[in-house]
């Protein structure tokens, strides 16, 4: 990874993000007299009284090589026209040099004009070339207005598992947020994606799964990747009959979406209503076939709702 060409001007259409430096002081301190950033961006302890102290921790960040931060400029048009500063985007790698987190604030007259959103794609554009595999964004549950952004980029979260952080206060409560996640690597969709029919065999499951194996072992232990290799892992054991494992596998699918921020899984949950009809738990499987149309979605990947219904109506 060559940090210079992340750590650089970024240019597209009228949006302009010139890297942070010490002339953005006042800039910075002035965003900051808006309620709503004041109530929402994270700020470390050390500026808080003084928010020009950000540009310190982002030059800090551009030093080591560990995050940089961009002012967004707005160009205007005509011979007259001005530029505008509009806001900052920034990121810092989190536990390694694959992962980073994303944040922004925009002026109030510069809101819902499509603004942060462009500005943060540029920045994970940016990122993904220089080969950053994950992005997150630590977002309060009640800032809906921030959701919408990193929702139209592809993100997405687990909002009742939520970030509690006794330290992390706002107006003297404790802050809620949810961990926004999205996966750069596009690589591993010729294997996390697709459906495998319900009367699948084992000779069918084996290719997919030994594929999802290769996969893992060439890009590392991808939460999509994991999910699809437990996933098929859970539909062996459950053909040999070996419910147990096939349990633990399917709990694995389970906690690895919850711990990541992703969208319900159907599907496992009609398996787990399969494995207690095979054990003839009738009541208990009608329970999980419940929960199966529950956190029904239209991922097509997955099994349809008609299809859960006909099991549970058996």
């Amino acid at each position: 990874m060559n940090f210079n060409n992340i750590n650089k001007k970024i240019a597209q259409g009228d949006l302009l993000l010139k890297t942070i430096s010490d002339t953005d002081r006042n800039f910075i301190n002035g965003l900051f007299s808006d309620n709503e950033i004041k109530k929402y961006y994270i700020v470390p302890k050390e500026a808080q009284q003084d928010y020009r102290k950000l540009v310190d921790y982002w030059l800090n960040d551009i030093r080591n090589g560990a995050g940089t931060c961009w002012v967004i400029i707005k160009k205007g048009h005509g011979i007259f026209a001005r530029d505008h500063q509009v806001g900052f985007v920034a990121f810092e790698f989190r536990d390694s040099l694959k992962k980073a987190r994303v944040s922004y604030a925009i002026l109030p007259e510069y809101r819902r004009k499509g603004i942060a959103t462009n500005a943060v794609r540029l920045v994970i554009e940016n990122l993904k070339k220089e080969g950053v595999e994950k992005i997150e964004a630590d977002i309060d549950r009640d800032n809906l207005h921030s959701e919408r952004v990193v929702e139209k980029l592809g993100f997405s979260a687990n909002k009742k598992h939520a970030l509690i952080d006794p330290e992390m206060m706002r107006d003297g409560d404790i802050r809620i947020r949810a961990l926004w996640k999205k996966e750069l690597l596009e690589s591993s969709k010729s294997v996390t994606n697709g459906r495998i029919p319900l009367d699948a065999n084992i000779n069918q499951i084996i290719p997919t799964i030994n594929s999802v194996v290769d996969e893992i072992n060439s890009k590392g232990q991808h939460p999509k990747l994991l999910i699809r290799y437990f996933y098929l892992l859970g539909r062996i054991k459950f053909l040999e009959r070996n419910f147990e494992e096939c349990k633990e596998a399917f709990g694995q699918c389970n906690m690895i979406t919850m711990k990541e921020g992703l969208p319900d899984i159907h599907e496992i949950f009609y398996w787990f209503a399969k494995i207690n009809e095979a054990k003839g738990e009738k009541e208990t499987a009608k329970m999980y076939y419940g929960f199966a149309l529950e956190k029904f979605n239209d991922n097509p990947d997955y099994i349809t709702r008609a299809e859960i219904e006909k099991e549970m109506n058996k």
